[in-house]
């Protein structure tokens, strides 16, 4: 049998290309990718009275702004699955929808991108019954 002897730097020098190796593929595996994202959402105001900044019947534009117009905005109301109340594509960074609430109770809307790692909410503190007047909203 023959032993084959490696120098001590020899095999250091092994050993760090291996470790290298290794630290690269984790890297490539744990890097995030590039993924779109909703950095901002708002309700715009509107002419909503009484106990409840928001109410059934009654409609808000919702706007948000992203980092990339190519992939859709989805919006949702806390409780609803996936497939929301709206979806829209970005123009110049940012999306708008109308949004009517669908029932009492919903504390927060939330808005994301396909891809993204984040979803962006809002909170509307409590949706109440509405009365829609049509110049304006009466929120109880």
């Amino acid at each position: 049998m023959t032993r084959t002897r490696r120098s001590p730097k020899a095999f250091r020098l092994a050993l760090g290309a291996a470790a290298l190796g290794v630290v690269a593929s984790v890297t490539a595996v744990v890097a995030p990718p590039a993924s779109a994202t909703v950095k901002s959402i708002g309700i715009h105001p509107s002419a909503t009275v009484g106990t409840h900044r928001y109410a059934t019947t009654c409609s808000y534009t919702v706007a948000v702004t992203v980092d990339d117009n190519t992939k859709p905005v989805y919006f949702f109301e806390e409780g609803q699955g996936p497939t929301g109340f709206a979806e829209a594509m970005p123009s110049n960074n940012e999306a708008r929808v109308t949004w009517t609430p669908s029932r009492t109770g919903i504390t927060y809307i939330y808005a994301f991108q396909p891809g993204a790692t984040t979803q962006m909410r809002q909170d509307v503190g409590g949706v109440g019954n509405g009365i829609n007047t049509g110049s304006a909203c009466i929120a109880l």
